[in-house]
């Protein structure tokens, strides 16, 4: 994670670093063009044009490293705290792709994201631990990737009879079947020696126990595994 938060925001940090060195270019230029005849009202108005420009994309990329740090503490205090509030899959979606770029881009995998959900419809629950699930298949599907570069991962979210429904789709070898009808009822794992077996028990317990939702997966030998999970409309 701490990896994923530097990742975050080197790259943002690096932008506000050139704007403010394009901003210092532009008042430099002001500032000389004050005495000069040459200089007419519609040079002026583009130098503040200009200076607009800068501050809108500085502003961006403040927005997104608030985001990021939000993220992050929502993650780091979901153990010990238990933040319950509505939100929506926008929201949602937001944090996973904040938390999920890093590992994502190490592996060299895609994830495509697709959100046919209206802002205006909440799930009612623990953002931060929703997103513990999604991020854990997102890895999960990382790792049956086994290390194969230029993979896709699809994060799809519909509403069906009153739920969210978010898939988690990858077109990997598939769950094995001798673990498929014990994967949400023991401390089984498809990873081998690197696996702890903890993560899907975990999920599936706290989908059903914090959101009074479901959680079940599609799989097929050769062609990749579907994780459902259906959250309940709070309200609209």
């Amino acid at each position: 994670m701490i990896g994923g938060i530097a990742h975050n925001l080197k790259t943002p940090i690096f932008s506000i670093s050139g704007g403010l060195e394009g901003l210092s270019d532009l008042i430099n230029e002001y500032d000389s063009s004050i005495e000069d005849p040459t200089v007419n009202d519609n040079d002026m108005h583009e130098i503040a044009n200009d200076m607009k420009e800068w501050i809108s994309k500085l502003k961006e990329h403040v927005s997104y490293m608030s985001d990021v740090i939000t993220a992050v503490k929502g993650q780091a205090v979901t153990l010990s705290e238990n933040n319950i509030e509505d939100f929506n899959v926008e929201e949602l979606f937001k944090y996973v792709d904040i938390l999920m770029k890093h590992e994502l881009k190490n592996s060299l995998t895609n994830l495509t994201i697709i959100n046919n959900v209206n802002n205006s419809i909440l799930m009612h629950g623990n953002i931060n631990g929703l997103v513990q699930v999604i991020n854990n298949i997102i890895s999960n599907a990382i790792e049956s990737y086994n290390k194969m570069p230029n993979k896709e991962i699809k994060l799809i979210a519909n509403t069906s009879d009153n739920k969210v429904v978010i898939e988690i789709q990858d077109f990997g070898p598939g769950i094995p079947e001798d673990v498929r009808d014990k994967l949400f009822k023991e401390m089984v794992t498809t990873k081998g020696k690197n696996g702890t077996g903890l993560g899907l028990f975990m999920s599936y317990s706290n989908i059903k126990a914090h959101f009074n939702g479901n959680l079940y997966f599609k799989t097929e030998n050769g062609k990749g595994t579907t994780f459902f999970i259906e959250i309940p409309i709070q309200k609209q």
